[in-house]
């Protein structure tokens, strides 16, 4: 009997593949083994990206919007 492949998830597809590695890691070992893997470098990557990004999202956009409308 053939093995088919597993699916693949939208998502996989378009998380980076550093991501999809951390989060594994995470599971299988905690904090300290992605801290072991990646460094506190991975963190302050990861703390800027959202950082900017829930920013823009929730600050700058509605406050853009609500001046141009009003």
């Amino acid at each position: 009997m053939e093995q088919t492949p597993p699916k693949t998830k939208i998502l996989d597809r378009w998380t980076p593949r550093v991501l999809r590695e951390a989060k594994q890691i995470f599971r299988e070992s905690g904090i300290k083994g992605v801290i072991r893997r990646y460094g506190w470098r991975f963190f302050a990557v990861f703390f800027a990206y959202y950082l900017i990004r829930d920013v823009t999202l929730y600050i700058l956009l509605p406050w853009y919007l609500a001046k141009n409308l009003l």
